[in-house]
This record gives structure tokens, sequence and C-alpha cells, in this order.
């Protein structure tokens, strides 16, 4: 019979889980709708970044903003840039958020991600002369409700993949 270890590490849990917040980018949604929509993707990096800050890395959160640009043919390596950064802060902040409430978290997250939309309205100030979409904004302060269904949702994952600190 076949021992099956029930502690086996799923390390590829994380990078699952940012493939399905990129599907949720792609859906086909209403305009009207899509303004609300959070970023998926950076939701999910954060999260990982907070609950695995030396595990997660930039080059991933890079690579992750690469294949956004890619689906949304953006300006290309805009989100690349937007989503290392966002990583890199949520490392160095991460020891700190993690200790605060679910609602507190999602005031960090909803600033990290309007730094992140910040940094993107630069980089189409400088390439195109505009703004961009100011729907963004948005976004930015219904990703940070959404922050406790994300957290838990991917918490739970986490834990399901034996994925500790």
């Amino acid at each position: 019979m076949i021992n099956v270890s029930t502690t086996q590490r799923r390390t590829w849990v994380p990078f699952v889980t940012v493939f399905l917040a990129l599907v949720l980018l792609v859906l086909p949604v209403q305009e009207l709708i899509r303004g609300f929509l959070p970023d998926w993707v950076s939701l999910a990096l954060i999260y990982w970044a907070l609950a695995l800050p030396t595990r997660m890395r930039v080059s991933f959160a890079w690579l992750a903003g690469l294949a956004v640009d890619l689906v949304t043919l953006g300006i290309p390596g805009a989100h690349a840039l937007s989503k290392a950064v966002l990583v890199y802060l949520a490392k160095i902040l991460a020891l700190r958020v993690r200790a605060y409430p679910l609602w507190q978290q999602g005031v960090v997250v909803m600033l990290l991600l309007g730094l992140e939309v910040a940094l993107l309205a630069i980089l189409d100030l400088v390439t195109a002369g505009e703004l961009g979409e100011l729907h963004r904004w948005t976004a930015v302060i219904v990703g940070g409700l959404a922050w406790p269904l994300v957290y838990m949702v991917l918490r739970r994952s986490r834990h399901l993949a034996n994925l500790g600190h």
C-alpha cells in the first residue's frame, strides 16, 4: 500500500492562484462592471508577499505583470514594473501589516493598490500623454473592500497546501 503523506508541501499553489487571478482579469465582463473590478493579480501578489515574504520573489511579480501586459495589450513592461514595485513594498511591510486587524490590512492594501495605479497613470502620461482610465481608482477602493474575502480564500489555500510562514 502506498503511503501518501498529508504534510507534503505544495509550493505550486501561489503560482496557480496568481494564474487564476490572471484568468479572472481576462474574463469577458460588461464595460460598466469592469471599472469596479479590482486587480485580482495584484491582490493575489500582495497576499503572497505578506504571507510568505521570504518566498515571494519580485521577479515572479515582474513576470506576472508582464503576463498582464500581454493579455491586456497594454504598454509592454508597465504592469511588470508596477507589480514588481508592489511586491517589493509589500515584502518590506509584511511583518508589520500581518499584525494588523483585517480591516486595517484592507486600508494598507488600498494604499498599495493606489500607489500601483498612480505609477501606471504616470507611465500612461509619459508614454501616451494622457492619464489613462480613471475607473482604475474605483477598482482601488473595491480592492481594499474585497481584501478580507481574498485574504480568507488565499489563507485557506495556503493552509491546505501546507505552506506555513
